[in-house]
């Protein structure tokens, strides 16, 4: 991975995609009924903010496209 500091996200910048994923969660919560765009956007964010919680993400974690079928 190259050093560029955009393929980085800081332990800080983590804290901040976890709360403004908990934010719009509460947001999605209290409406009444969700579209079927956002219903899928909500569980793709549910998943998101369980990775997020993984504790050897603290310090922060570099970013890479996946490749083909076989890269997870």
């Amino acid at each position: 991975m190259s050093a560029d500091p955009s393929a980085r996200l800081s332990g800080e910048e983590i804290v901040a995609l976890k709360f403004a994923a908990h934010r719009q969660l509460s947001r999605w919560a209290s409406k009444p009924e969700l579209s079927a765009h956002q219903r899928a956007q909500r569980a793709a964010l549910k998943r998101a903010v369980q990775v997020l919680q993984d504790k050897a993400l603290a310090h922060g974690c570099e970013l890479r496209a996946r490749g083909g079928e076989g890269d997870r």
